[in-house]
């Protein structure tokens, strides 16, 4: 005997299969210790901030009006981590021109007031979370402040393997080039 099969009635069809694109990548999901057990504990003057979900988010404030933030990612795949600059930038100190250039050029080279600067923790690729997160906090986020990022630091692509100093010296490309498009 066999059963009636759902599709036969008229009007029926079956819902259609949603695919998931081939970039998307696994569903992985991790499971992350409240944020509030492996938040750093940051030296004053900053302070931690109470949130309405501490066991995801986690904000620091600075007497300064800087402010960072820590958030878990769904699926807790990442720990999303964020620096804002207060609102205020050093005085240029009266004195020579030199110094005030080179007060200048620091407040240049800060994180600016109101900007925000974002990383990111991989907790896949984490062995210790509670340690690599203070440590992506004082190495990555603090030093935005006074130092701002421009990139992603990256590894060396070509180490030196030489013992040779001179052999490590990159040599100009003499390959011809053709400048435009051909047809």
């Amino acid at each position: 005997m066999t059963e009636p099969d759902t599709f036969d009635r008229p009007g029926t069809t079956p819902a259609p299969r949603r695919r998931r694109p081939a970039f998307a990548g696994p569903r992985d999901e991790i499971d992350v210790p409240p944020l509030d057990q492996i938040a750093p504990d940051l030296e004053p003057p900053w302070h931690k901030e109470d949130t309405d979900t501490p066991d995801r988010t986690a904000a620091y404030r600075h007497p300064d009006g800087h402010r960072i933030g820590l958030r878990v990612q769904p699926r807790g795949l990442a720990i999303q981590t964020w620096i804002t600059a207060g609102s205020d930038l050093p005085p240029i100190p009266d004195g020579t021109a030199i110094e005030q250039a080179e007060a200048q050029a620091a407040n240049d080279a800060r994180l600016q007031p109101g900007r925000t600067w974002h990383t990111i923790l991989n907790t896949r690729t984490s062995k210790a979370l509670a340690a690599d997160l203070g440590a992506l906090v004082r190495e990555r986020l603090l030093p935005a402040l006074t130092n701002k990022p421009r990139s992603v630091p990256t590894a060396d692509p070509k180490p030196a393997t030489t013992q040779d100093p001179a052999a490590d010296t990159e040599q100009p490309d003499t390959a011809p080039q053709k400048e435009g498009t051909q047809k």
